[in-house]
């Protein structure tokens, strides 16, 4: 998986980030360590991910008329976390607020499961 992700960067092909299918070491609720994979295996900075995240994955699926950049007219969908994820991508891994189409979720949560958190951590 990795490997394609890598040469499709190479050669210039348009790729999106996403929970949908399963990578190896990367549970659903935490995708910054899929970012973190492409980050080293395709040699892509956190600015770059974080892009593919959010822009090019809103522009695949053919909706960045109305999301997928912070703009005027667009849905207000943003994440607030207290670490920048430009600095530590892992800081994806705490969200403090999430607002979407401009409502508001105070105390988002996730359930986690420690056994796997605790296992994927040592590996990382």
């Amino acid at each position: 998986m990795l490997k394609g992700v890598k040469q499709a960067i190479e050669n210039d092909i348009t790729i999106g980030i996403g929970t949908d299918a399963a990578m190896p070491y990367v549970t659903h609720y935490d995708m910054w360590r899929e970012m973190d994979h492409y980050m080293r295996q395709a040699n892509l900075n956190n600015k770059q991910v974080i892009d593919m995240v959010t822009r090019t994955n809103a522009k695949i699926l053919g909706v960045d008329d109305v999301t997928g950049t912070v703009d005027i007219g667009k849905h207000a969908d943003l994440i607030i976390m207290e670490q920048n994820p430009l600095e530590h991508i892992e800081a994806l891994s705490d969200i403090s607020m999430v607002m979407v189409k401009g409502n508001l979720i105070q105390t988002p949560s996730v359930t986690r499961i420690k056994e796997v958190d605790d296992v994927l951590n040592s590996v990382w």
